[in-house]
């Protein structure tokens, strides 16, 4: 084998914005878009059953995270 071939590699083709515009969030992605929604005292959908995820007010004016009114997930 040549040395050429041992060390060429191909590489795949880099997605188009088509598809990759159809890929589906991550987890992560989706946990700190809630997490930032909730901070802000906005109700958002719950990750979990798509429900209403409320914030859940801590001492004083904060938010310490939220909880989901339909299946009860809590964020936070």
């Amino acid at each position: 084998m040549s040395l050429a071939l041992a060390t060429s590699v191909e590489r795949p083709p880099a997605l188009c914005d088509e598809v990759e515009a159809k890929r589906e969030p991550t987890l992560e992605a989706v946990l700190l878009e809630a997490w930032g929604a909730l901070a802000d005292a906005r109700t958002v959908v719950c990750p979990l059953c798509g429900g209403a995820l409320a914030p859940r007010p801590a001492a004083g004016a904060a938010v310490a995270g939220g909880r989901c009114r339909d299946c009860g997930t809590q964020l936070g």
